[in-house]
């Protein structure tokens, strides 16, 4: 089936509507190519790329010889700089289509394309070897490197599949900071095998996914000056040189405004938290997950900070007193729940930061905000480069009483 490749999809798919509705996977936007349809839909097909007639000038060639095979890249066969434009249509055409918004974009923050994740998550094969899934699949493609990661954690990587890790191991979590820690997920697998494995691969803090430990199993980054500690199974941003950027960005913002309180929602370890907190009064941090609890009350003690309060509990049900004149919101793929919304409005504080890691459900939060708050700026965040995930920091203005009226 020869086909127009038209408008840029979120997922990594591009349409064509030639031959009825056709999601195409591996087209570039402005080329014509040979597809082959793999599965159908009631109202759309999908369609693989079998042949390019005529390339995009966008088009390169794929630097790793996995890439098709493995599940973890989507776009190396797109220069990166049309990485960055593919993304930037795709979110202003969701803003637009779910939000009803239609918002100019401020200059996207970049990234190195390649070598900057520092937190990965690994499939174990039956024989004891770490990779990735191939796509829709639950087959392991074994790779001694990826282009994504860090050098150090390349390393890492490709001692362990030297030597291979014992029966029972299904995925292994790893982590570099000033040290390499792992968190280690199966089941009936030997402990001291697997330690004595991860150990002799360069792995300083090991953490099984019954409780069990050794040694300190947190590594640390820079943060703002500070000291940012994690530890491997609590969230926190793979690429920290964008992560950094985003702090960076809003840091810059509270110097001036000087908010007397701030809110955190979805605080994980003190990411914003910690570094924002030279600029107001107080930051109260919400946070559900046990672990990143843990984590940010070690991080105020190591850096002497005294005026961030935690609050352990979901952000529709922690308990919350008085008012907040800035929300910083960096909550997962599903969006703000109608509860927290319902929440954000009541505080009604004067600025909002939105950092989104979903374009879809980003959009229709905006739509549901922006009867009380004007976007001042919204920007693409690259926090992952070859893939088609689009992160984003939307930063919201309350509306004073004569713009809702």
């Amino acid at each position: 089936m020869r086909l127009e490749a038209t408008i840029p999809l979120y997922g990594g798919y591009v349409l064509s509507r030639a031959e009825g509705v056709v999601f195409l996977k591996g087209a570039i936007p402005g080329e014509t190519v040979e597809a082959e349809v793999t599965e159908k839909k009631r109202d759309y097909s999908i369609a693989l790329v079998r042949e390019i007639y005529e390339p995009s000038p966008n088009r390169v060639e794929p630097r790793c010889p996995l890439f098709g095979l493995c599940g973890g890249c989507h776009y190396q066969h797109i220069s990166y700089g049309g990485q960055i434009r593919i993304k930037e249509a795709v979110l202003r055409d969701l803003l637009s289509r779910i939000g009803k918004l239609e918002l100019p974009l401020d200059a996207s923050f970049s990234s190195e394309p390649w070598n900057y994740r520092r937190r990965v998550r690994f499939k174990i094969s039956p024989d004891g070897r770490a990779g990735f899934y191939k796509p829709l699949s639950h087959d392991v493609v074994v790779t001694d490197e990826c282009l994504l990661l860090s050098p150090e954690l390349n390393g890492t990587l490709k001692r362990i599949n030297s030597l291979g890790l014992p029966e029972g191991v299904r995925e292994l979590l790893i982590q570099s900071g000033d040290i390499i820690t792992a968190r280690v997920y199966g089941e009936r697998y030997d402990r001291r095998k697997v330690q004595e494995r991860l150990s002799a691969s360069g792995v300083d803090g090991v953490i099984f996914d019954d409780g069990g430990k050794n040694k300190s199993v947190r590594s640390c980054l820079g943060l703002g000056g500070m000291y940012y500690c994690v530890t491997p199974g609590a969230f926190f941003q793979s690429n920290w040189g964008m992560n950094l950027m985003v702090v960076e960005q809003i840091r810059e913002d509270l110097s001036r405004q000087r908010p007397s309180r701030v809110l955190d929602l979805y605080a994980g370890a003190g990411n914003f938290s910690l570094p924002l907190s030279k600029y107001t009064r107080e930051v109260v941090a919400v946070e559900q997950s046990s672990l990143s609890v843990a984590d940010g009350h070690y991080n105020l003690e190591l850096n002497g900070i005294e005026n961030v309060r935690y609050i352990k509990g979901s952000a529709e049900k922690a308990r919350l007193r008085g008012t907040f004149d800035l929300l910083i919101v960096d909550p997962p793929r599903t969006g703000l729940t109608r509860e927290v919304l319902k929440r954000v409005t009541s505080f009604r504080p004067d600025w909002i930061y939105y950092i989104s890691c979903n374009p879809s459900t980003l959009a229709r939060d905006l739509g549901r905000l922006s009867e009380l708050y004007e976007v001042e700026s919204i920007r693409l965040v690259d926090m992952f480069p070859q893939t088609y995930h689009i992160e984003s920091l939307t930063k919201l203005r309350r509306r004073d009483e004569r713009e809702r009226s």
